[in-house]
């Protein structure tokens, strides 16, 4: 990546408007233009040439097997296409799916032992894992193929310590790095704007007590800081295990900081914190790091989630592609999918069949990953393409929209139609610069 931390000239208006969205404080809150590489034949005759074993592991039996299931239908998804319009150069791709359930270590580790040993994987597709770490040593020790979308800085560490034994594994989306940096900007350009209605630069902070969350929290402190802004309260939480949100947001509430940053991604956590917070709000704007991208949180937050706003590094984009992914799964699963992870994942099979199709043979594993280093793909979730074997964050990461993935910002719109006319959508809207005060106008009593 270009660094670890996010500089305000990199976040200007002019390249985004040059990258062709709309957006406050460099990061995209509209659709992202560029052309679309449809989904079309890979291959001629599927099966002709043989197949190939592609493996899916997901906690879809779980904490967080809501979703687990968007992962496990995104990858499902592809490789149904593929294998409809012909295959994969000639190769049938044969799909098993192995739940590892809460995603333990031991659990992780059961499930990756089976798909090298067991199954015999000529390629692993997962979307994230509550403890990964365990599964990248199987994997390269197997000389695998890896794929997938856990967002994470320590996967980038990992391989620059050593890319020659990590050559199979791509992790197909930008880190969490980018999160709270990225909105640190977003909210102080949004009020220099004039177009959020506070009254001082305060602000509250609850982190998630894992190192993701931590991470999170502690770019958004850091820089929102250098912005000028003070802090008012720092609290954290273990994600997946709030029993009562009242103690630690009466701080917040007592504090009233304009704007409460939270970190964690648990949609269960996020939701109930959400009809806590509504029960007696302050004038604070709100935001929730990723857990609102998945549908389960609206089904548990319901009006309660008005006027908070989230934001995902790894986002299903409101426009011609996002929206056709949108059709072609609520057609396939009778229901829409979430904001991420659907998309995410369906988008690294589709790196990986790209890379296939760039190195000619599904079984020579090097070749593929080498050809998958070069490849450019325009997917749901923006344009992917690697460093350090890392999805790329636009624009933070490239100033170019056609090479990088766009951190969006969102805010919950339950029982509305969801902006864009998308029908049955997962009801919720980009947020633009303008509606932030309508945000806070509107949806925030006094």
């Amino acid at each position: 990546m270009a660094g670890d931390s996010i500089t305000q000239r990199e976040v200007t208006r002019r390249q985004l408007i040059a990258g062709g969205v709309g957006a406050v404080g460099g990061l995209v809150v509209g659709g992202l233009a560029g052309g679309a590489l449809a989904p079309k034949a890979t291959g001629t005759s599927g099966g002709s040439r043989g197949s190939i074993k592609v493996v899916g592991i997901f906690p879809i039996g779980g904490v967080i097997a809501s979703d687990g299931k968007e992962m496990q239908n995104g990858v499902k998804m592809a490789v149904d296409e593929i294998n409809a319009s012909g295959g994969l150069i000639g190769y049938h791709l044969d799909y098993v799916v192995i739940d590892d359930k809460d995603s333990s270590t031991d659990q992780i580790t059961t499930a990756f032992n089976r798909a090298v040993s067991v199954e015999k994987a000529d390629v692993i597709f997962s979307g994230y894992h509550l403890a990964s770490g365990p599964e990248f040593d199987i994997v390269a020790n197997a000389g695998a193929l890896y794929y997938n979308v856990n967002t994470q800085i320590a996967w980038v560490n990992r391989y620059k310590g050593a890319p020659a034994k990590y050559w199979g594994i791509f992790q197909t989306d930008p880190t969490e790095s980018w999160y709270g940096q990225g909105f640190a900007y977003w909210v102080d350009q949004a009020l220099r704007a004039g177009q959020l209605n506070v009254s001082a630069k305060t602000y509250s902070i609850i982190s998630g007590k894992s190192a993701y969350g931590t991470v999170i929290a502690t770019g958004f402190d850091t820089v929102i800081k250098q912005l000028g802004w003070n802090q008012l309260t720092n609290d954290g939480v273990s994600e997946g295990a709030v029993p009562d949100w009242g103690p630690v947001l009466s701080k917040v509430k007592q504090a009233a900081p304009s704007v409460l940053f939270t970190s964690d991604f648990s949609p269960a956590d996020d939701a109930a914190m959400a009809k806590s917070w509504a029960a007696s709000p302050t004038k604070t704007l709100v935001y929730q790091q990723y857990g609102p991208s998945v549908p389960e949180y609206l089904n548990l937050a319901g009006s309660a989630a008005n006027g908070i706003v989230w934001a995902t590094v790894l986002g299903l984009l409101p426009d011609k592609i996002g929206n056709d992914f949108r059709s072609r799964y609520q057609a396939k699963f009778g229901q829409q999918p979430g904001w991420a992870n659907a998309g995410g994942c369906y988008d690294s099979v589709n790196v990986w069949a790209a890379g296939v199709a760039k190195a000619g043979d599904p079984k020579n594993y090097k070749a593929v990953a080498k050809a998958t280093e070069s490849v450019i793909w325009r997917g749901t979730t923006g344009s992917i393409s690697f460093v350090d074997h890392t999805g790329v964050q636009f624009p933070a990461g490239t100033a170019d929209a056609s090479l990088g993935q766009p951190h969006i910002i969102v805010r919950p719109d339950p029982g509305r139609r969801a902006e864009g006319g998308v029908a049955g959508a997962v009801h919720q809207r980009h947020v633009r610069a303008a509606q932030l005060d309508e945000i806070d106008r509107r949806d925030r009593p006094d």
